[in-house]
């Protein structure tokens, strides 16, 4: 599992995590944001990179290797 979850105390709930997630980790309910699919998460990281509050917490290394399409992105 790559995405250990959102520090609440930081989260400012603004969906920019749940916006740019590929994998679709993250849900909205009632205005909140939450990890709705952690082990689909493949720790690209981009919540973090996003996130105004540093409140995403992930892992970074990946918990699968990419699928052999993306290749390019080995590199």
């Amino acid at each position: 599992m790559a995405v250990q979850g959102i520090d609440y105390e930081k989260c400012v709930n603004c969906g920019k995590c749940y916006d740019i997630c590929p994998d679709d980790v993250f849900g909205m309910f009632c205005g909140k944001v939450y990890v709705r699919d952690p082990m689909g998460c493949q720790s690209c990281a981009l919540c973090a990179m996003v996130c105004p509050s540093e409140a995403c917490r992930i892992n970074v290394v990946r918990p699968r290797p990419l699928p052999a399409g993306r290749a390019d992105l080995r590199q």
